[in-house]
């Protein structure tokens, strides 16, 4: 799947999927929106990180069911990789976990990629924060 590109202010969001390469010209630094539905996709999710702290990853804001799990899991990797300047944070509610990723993941201030493309109801709560 190929990335859509929007923008919200000063910022660019990518919008892409977990299973989707990760794209090559975003910008670091930059913060990531995460789903976690359930375990199976946390642990798919957990795959990237690496990845995506080797890009320039500085916030990983996890959102859904099992949100708590993955941010475990994300912070287990950054201790194990000694990235203690990264920033985890995890939100069961959609709208409250969205708001908050593009709002102030970041400092407000970076790059923005949402990886929510597969979860149509975070899709929207998405878009329905960037139109309000």
């Amino acid at each position: 799947m190929d990335y859509q590109y929007l923008n919200f202010g000063t910022r660019v969001i990518a919008i892409g999927s977990v299973k989707d390469d990760p794209p090559i010209n975003l910008s670091a630094p930059f913060a990531v929106l995460l789903p976690a539905a359930n375990k199976v996709e946390c642990i798919e999710a957990g795959r990237r990180i690496v990845t995506f702290l080797a890009m320039g990853c500085i916030e990983f804001c996890c959102v859904g069911k099992a949100a708590e799990f993955l941010h475990d899991t994300i912070d287990e990797v950054i201790e194990d990789k000694a990235g203690f300047e990264v920033v985890t944070t995890y939100d069961l509610d959609a709208t409250e976990g969205c708001e908050y990723f593009l709002f102030a993941a970041g400092g407000g201030s970076t790059d923005l990629l949402a990886l929510v493309s597969e979860h149509p109801s975070l899709l929207n709560s998405l878009k329905d924060s960037i139109a309000s």
